[in-house]
């Protein structure tokens, strides 16, 4: 019996905000959310395969270089490490075809197109959508372009913010174009200025009580959505 999964572990950064996802994916998808076939792209810390791997799908947990020990070290606290998988695994060349239910990642294609390279962040999309089973869903969470106020501190305090390109909203529909059909929302406003994540837990509250509903969707800061193939 795996252990109780906190939502930290999952999602470790700006909770409040990022956990979203989660709640939005089982409410959109078409699909029972056990059983399946799943890849992870991006994974790093492994928190979207502990996800999955707790509802009992089998997961392929991968990163360009694999994912790192404390994603392996968490999967065998929580006693689902037989559910998964590690791979390394480049998301412009992911050597399968129509294998798995569900493709998942959060916070992957800023990385991917680092240094204003769009076409780099299309093609990932479509290698997704390739390794999909017909019918099967993209299950996404990304950093969206934001506000001005949001580009001006990533510019000055984000050490990497000048080079990861955050994508705008018209964009990530033009990318999973390949795609069927798609639905999404936008959240976080606040939260992305919190320094520690208790200073992140209170600003994502207001953003949830208030802020997602007065900003404009273009000055949020998360895209979270499922594309069906």
């Amino acid at each position: 019996m795996p252990r109780k999964i906190s939502l930290r572990k999952i999602i470790e950064w700006d909770i409040v905000n990022w956990s979203s996802a989660l709640t939005y994916w089982e409410k959109a998808t078409s699909q029972d959310l056990s059983n399946l076939m799943v890849l992870e792209i991006g994974a790093y810390n492994g928190g979207l395969s502990l996800w999955f791997a707790g509802k009992n799908c089998k997961v392929v947990c991968s990163d360009l270089n694999g994912p790192t020990e404390k994603a392996k070290q968490k999967h065998l606290e929580h006693g689902i490490q037989n559910l998964i998988e590690y791979q390394s695994i480049n998301a412009l060349h992911i050597p399968y075809d129509s294998l798995f239910d569900i493709v998942t990642f959060k916070s992957v294609l800023g990385g991917i197109g680092r240094n204003n390279k769009p076409d780099l962040q299309d093609s990932a999309i479509e290698q997704m959508c390739k390794v999909l089973k017909p019918g099967g869903e993209l299950f996404f969470a990304e950093n969206l372009v934001a506000s001005p106020i949001h580009r001006f501190f990533r510019k000055h305090f984000v050490k990497w913010g000048s080079e990861w390109r955050y994508i705008s909203i018209n964009e990530m529909k033009e990318f999973l174009s390949v795609f069927s059909n798609f639905q999404y929302i936008t959240v976080g406003f606040l939260g992305a200025f919190g320094r520690r994540e208790w200073q992140r837990n209170i600003l994502g509250f207001f953003d949830r009580i208030l802020f997602n509903y007065i900003t404009p969707p273009t000055w949020r800061y998360i895209i979270i959505g499922v594309a069906k193939k």
